[in-house]
């Protein structure tokens, strides 16, 4: 499903503090506002669940996700 995608490609919840930083079909990076903290979480999928995840995250599945750019993911990334 993903033999044409470049990666990393980057991503946002709709109206919500989380991004993400897609590194291939099986990983990612997601930093996540929650109150004054924030949370950097980097994820090795290695079960369905998590792929699938990932897979809906790279089609923006039912409009969930929003594409961003590098610049927006890398400022926010130094920012925090």
């Amino acid at each position: 499903m993903t033999e044409n995608v470049t990666f990393p490609l980057y991503r946002k919840y709709k109206e919500i503090d989380v991004w993400f930083k897609i590194n291939s079909d099986s990983s990612f990076i997601e930093i996540k506002k929650v109150g004054t903290k924030v949370l950097k979480t980097e994820v090795e999928a290695e079960i369905f669940p998590e792929k699938q995840f990932i897979q809906d995250m790279i089609l923006c599945f039912e409009g969930r996700w929003e594409k961003i750019s590098e610049q927006e993911y890398e400022t926010l990334a130094r920012h925090y």
